[in-house]
């Protein structure tokens, strides 16, 4: 079966040639890495906010998916389970970094280097700290209650999709976005001091 033929199969009977060929025809894994790389970057870069850590994150992304993929039991689509994976590789990698003390001294200095005193400085630093403040919050949340944030408020999904992808009914979908978003910023007042 060329790559083309394989194109106009769907998800589940790819991850089933998967099943079928295991390591010794990669064509069906490639395919799917062809139709979601492009969702699990973007989704790596509004965490990371660096196209080649986002590069990078993204193979890593595909390399858990290919290693686990005999484990996908198909209760959701591969798309939702991908996406739970890419969200779950990130906030680990976030954590991962929060823990690295020399990069955190390394940002001291970089804010030192700053001349006090400009309005637009000021602005900048607040910004910075705004987006590092709600990146820690979010790594701290449970992984549905960020990925239902991120479809919402960053992919800007409509709730009829969100409620698909989770698989209930249309005002629960609101409700936990609702509940998401005041979770974080319970997290992020939390995290700043103040509660």
């Amino acid at each position: 079966m060329g790559q083309h033929a394989l194109a106009e199969l769907s998800d589940t009977a790819l991850i089933e040639l998967c099943h079928q060929r295991g390591s010794g025809d990669e064509r069906p894994f490639q395919e799917l890495m062809k139709r979601y790389q492009s969702m699990v970057w973007r989704l790596c870069y509004r965490y990371l906010r660096h196209p080649q850590d986002a590069e990078d994150l993204t193979q890593d992304v595909f390399f858990r998916v290919y290693r686990s993929l005999a484990q996908f039991e198909g209760r959701s689509s591969f798309k939702t389970w991908l996406h739970r994976v890419a969200v779950n590789t990130c906030q680990n990698e976030i954590r991962r970094r929060s823990r690295r003390p020399q990069e955190a001294a390394a940002e001291l200095e970089a804010i030192a280097e700053i001349m006090p005193g400009s309005q637009s400085t000021e602005r900048t630093y607040q910004e910075k700290y705004t987006r590092e403040l709600l990146a820690a919050a979010l790594a701290q949340l449970d992984p549905d209650v960020s990925e239902i944030l991120y479809m919402k408020d960053y992919e800007e999904r409509p709730y009829h999709e969100i409620a698909e992808l989770f698989d209930i009914g249309l005002s629960a979908a609101k409700m936990r976005v609702q509940r998401a978003r005041l979770a974080l910023l319970v997290q992020v007042r939390q995290l700043a001091g103040d509660l």
